[in-house]
């Protein structure tokens, strides 16, 4: 049966295939190790080979999409009759018609263009690496310079003649609409009740500087801000004390501001209670872990917790904004950030409300570029939906205001 096997990757390096350990492998639908496919899959996570010649080492749940994309085209060749080593761009240009279509599609519906682009993108990128590699003869794609994307550093890049055309749907339509700080505290104050400490300090964490989830998977020990560290912050009358991100999407380590009180929380419960759930981990496992945020449930007591466990605590635990996923909670963190940038900057003015349109996009451009420092990649589409956003978010920006102040008050155990 087709499916992306994830092995164990301890057991893996213990076995000198470290480098490896970590990638997915892809089996078709008879249960046949796809040997191309997968030498494909080994290169990208080794940065062997690159689709745009960049320096992005896809890891963790990037990889996995990438395998799930590329067996989605498996199926496809399998169910079309078709060799890869003979697919042209024309058949690539069907695969993603027939995904738009429906014709291609497990539920029958029809699915949206950028679903479709990004698996013909993968599709494209394995038979482009397979004719460097020589495992086909050639294989002709168009590409061209996309313009007009110099926002935030981001740059033109090189894309495929015949991509579907995608809808821009800003954040509102998409049915985004900002939480209230309340509505975020009770939420949190809710995970630690119905999931415990562990994992509300995890969720918390997304909160309070816009990591991914599985940056807080990777997070360490010995990443965390020592107690000389935050006393020095605090000290020096600074708002957050700086952390080093080491495992990252796209493979590029970052330094993000912890705030100051949650980061002297975490540092309490590392140094106390922590001990405790790794303590019962190496009972029960023989073996020590680093992983910063471990279990403090009783049937997985000093499991590392997962970016998993982090979406369903965002998906499942009510009450909870609408809509609510990691990824939301980034988009909420990003978009206090900034109002409250622009808050602090208008009270010389009026306030932010007071403040024309313009003013808002420029100074909106400032902090978003500010904020790319914390936040990681901020894509140029993203850039564009946030400062219209912003435009229309001027009107409640009071609630932007003391973000972490009005977060961290009240009881959080």
């Amino acid at each position: 049966m087709a499916n992306v096997f994830f092995p164990d990757a301890e057991r893996l390096a213990a076995r000198g295939y470290e480098s490896v350990a970590h990638v997915p492998v892809i089996f078709d639908s008879n249960g046949r190790y796809c040997r191309e496919h997968n030498r494909y899959l080994r290169e990208r996570a080794r940065l062997e080979w690159h689709p745009g010649g960049g320096a992005d080492i896809p890891r963790g749940r990037t990889l996995g999409n990438i395998a799930e994309r590329l067996l989605n085209f498996v199926l496809w060749c399998e169910a079309r009759g078709i060799k890869w080593r003979a697919v042209t761009y024309d058949d690539v240009l069907r695969y993603q018609k027939e995904q738009i279509g429906g014709e291609w599609s497990r539920t029958g519906i029809e699915l949206s263009p950028s679903t479709a682009n990004q698996r013909a993108d993968e599709a494209t990128n394995f038979l482009r690496w397979s004719v460097d590699r020589r495992l086909r003869g050639p294989f002709e794609v168009k590409m061209f310079r996309r313009p007009g994307r110099k926002r935030l550093g981001c740059g033109p890049r090189m894309v495929r003649v015949g991509r579907a055309k995608e809808d821009v749907i800003s954040l509102e339509k998409a049915g985004f609409v900002l939480p209230k700080p309340e509505q975020i505290r009770e939420w949190l104050e809710a995970v630690g009740r119905q999931r415990g400490r562990a994992k509300r300090l995890a969720c918390k964490f997304i909160m309070d500087t816009g990591a991914r989830r599985m940056e807080v998977e990777a997070l360490t020990v010995e990443q965390w801000p020592k107690v000389s560290d935050i006393s020095y912050a605090r000290s020096h009358g600074l708002a957050s004390v700086p952390m080093r991100l080491v495992t990252t999407k796209g493979g590029r380590p970052r330094t993000i501001g912890v705030p100051l009180k949650y980061a002297h929380e975490v540092r309490i419960w590392i140094d106390e209670k922590r001990k405790t759930h790794a303590f019962r981990y190496f009972k029960l496992h023989r073996k020590e872990t680093n992983c910063l945020f471990l279990s403090d449930h009783p049937a997985a007591h000093g499991r590392p917790i997962s970016a998993q466990t982090i979406y369903r605590c965002f998906s499942e635990v009510r009450p909870r904004p609408p809509r609510w996923s990691p990824h939301k909670g980034r988009h909420t963190f990003a978009c206090f950030w900034i109002l409250h940038a622009l808050s602090i900057e208008a009270n010389r003015g009026g306030g932010l409300a007071a403040m024309p349109a313009d003013w808002v996009m420029n100074r909106g451009e400032f902090w978003l570029k500010t904020l790319q420092r914390q936040f990681g990649h901020i894509s140029s589409e993203t850039t564009e939906e946030y400062l219209r956003w912003l435009v229309h978010a001027c009107g409640i920006a009071e609630v932007a205001s003391g973000w972490h102040e009005f977060l961290e008050s009240g009881s959080d155990e």
